[in-house]
Parts: structure tokens; sequence; C-alpha cells
């Protein structure tokens, strides 16, 4: 799976659609499919459809009720007759223990803090840019000068309440993923 250097905006609605702009289960849509030389059809590439939870049932089978960016409700029912294609699902579906507008404040942070391999590097605390400054230990992406700049970026900028979440690789993978190029379905374990 194809990652890269520079995150990805979850406000790309190229990458992180609509519901009303994901694709149909049973119709072409050239956003989203390219047929091969040899007549297969794969995915052009990964996307992701981001939304707020509002509801939860487990009635007969598993259905979530959730609103996405503008607003729109959507559902989302797992329709299994197998255990195990319930599991594989699971592993598709990934919840962000954050609302959308949290998520989304999440990703502008780790936009702007986030810097590619050798590069100079911007305190998460007081904007500086330095070249040798220290990681965050939980999530390791987000850079200090010291300890005032950690204790202000985990009060001011609510790293608090992001670095558990971002110190998850699944998680990391939503922002760094290179949605452009599929080269194979993303299993978010």
């Amino acid at each position: 799976m194809a990652t890269q250097a520079k995150p990805q905006s979850f406000q790309d609605r190229e990458f992180f659609p609509s519901f009303s702009d994901c694709p149909l289960e049973y119709s072409w849509d050239d956003r989203y499919l390219v047929e091969r030389g040899d007549a297969t059809v794969v995915n052009r590439k990964h996307w992701c459809l981001l939304g707020d939870i509002i509801h939860v049932s487990t009635f007969a089978r598993l259905r979530v009720v959730a609103k996405d960016h503008k607003g729109d409700t959507f559902v989302v029912g797992f329709y299994v007759d197998d255990l195990n294609d319930m599991l594989r699902m699971q592993k598709e579906f990934k919840i962000i223990p954050l609302g959308l507008k949290d998520a989304i404040k999440m990703n502008e942070q780790v936009l702007k803090y986030t810097v590619a391999e050798g590069t100079q590097r911007k305190c998460h605390g007081c904007d500086n840019v330095k070249m040798n400054i220290n990681a965050c230990a939980g999530c390791t992406l987000f850079y200090y000068c010291n300890k005032d700049c950690q204790a202000k970026a985990w009060k001011e900028k609510e790293h608090k309440k992001f670095c558990k979440i971002l110190s998850r690789e699944d998680i990391k993978l939503t922002h760094f993923l290179k949605y452009e190029t599929y080269d194979a379905s993303v299993s978010f374990e």
C-alpha cells in the first residue's frame, strides 16, 4: 500500500466526497473506476467517506446512521451472512473517535505541522521553524522546542485530544495514504 510523506487534506472532495458524490454500487463512475487494457475494471483511486455517527442499531443487522460534511444523512447497513465477511468489513469501516469537525481540525494541524524528512520542523507550540527539535513521544507527528511549547500545544491546540488518536497507525494512514494511486484495497487493522 502506497503512503506518502505529505498528508492529504480531509477537505479534498476528490478523495473525501460527500455521500451523494460516492460511487453507486452497480454503475460505472469514471471518477472511481478505470478499465485496464485486458478489459478488467479496477479502482482509479482510494477514497474515504467521512461522517458523524448519529445513531447505531443492531436489531437484525448492524446499521449506522451518519451525517456527511454537507449535513446530509446517510445509512450504512451491514448485510452479511458469514461472520468472516463481518470481520472483513469491520477492517474497511474505520471509526475515528472524534466528531467530524474535530477530525477535520486534527487533520488541519497534521497538514500544517508535518513536513518532509530532512527539512526544518515547525514547533507545534510556538510555530518557530528549527532543525533539531523533539518529536512528541505519543503520536510522533508533532515537534516541540521544549516542554513549555509541548504544554502550550497540549492545551491551546488540543493535542491532548488528538495525540492518542494520532498514535494509532490506522488513523495515521488516513492522513498519509497516497489516495490518487490505487494499488490495492486498504485494510485499516
